[in-house]
């Protein structure tokens, strides 16, 4: 085993037991379900900032051990490239597809009201709906030609 993952192995191996320790220090210190009391609040508050930084953590991980292997591989570079690539673009076009008026249902006047609810959030909201159903519908379309391309070779 290379020496750099050995040592991301114990980080993580260790972070995981830091958040064990947390889970049962959390476990421990609730009351009732009713009230929790002040120690399992502040440990509750703790956990998601513990929460945020392991997702950070685990982001910084696997970015850079993906950018270390593509500097490794150059024809894997530009393969990988090419994927980051067609997924920005097809990011850009559900932005341009989508549209920024706020959608009418119950309750949302509270959303818009208190600013949680803009014109550029539901945007951001629509990009992402449509960028999943391209995504969806090129693995469902990639799922049935591969499955036909194997059906027609073996005739």
């Amino acid at each position: 085993m290379e020496k750099g993952t050995k040592i991301a192995k114990f980080v993580l191996w260790g972070l995981f037991a830091i958040s064990i320790v947390l889970f049962i220090l959390l476990l421990t210190s609730i009351e009732t379900q009713e009230n929790p009391g002040a120690k399992a609040e502040s440990l509750i508050t703790f956990s998601i900032y513990w929460s945020e930084i392991l997702i950070a953590i685990g982001a910084f991980v696997a970015l850079f051990y993906a950018a270390k292997q593509m500097v490794a591989d150059k024809k894997q570079a530009i393969t990988s490239l090419l994927i980051i690539a067609a997924f920005a673009l097809i990011v850009v076009i559900s932005y341009a597809v989508s549209s920024s008026e706020i959608p009418k249902f119950f309750g949302v006047e509270k959303f818009v009201a208190n600013g949680s609810l803009t014109p550029s959030i539901s945007r951001w909201i629509g990009t992402g709906l449509v960028t999943t159903y391209i995504l969806f519908a090129g693995a469902a379309l990639s799922v049935i030609g591969f499955s036909a391309a194997k059906f027609f070779k073996r005739s």
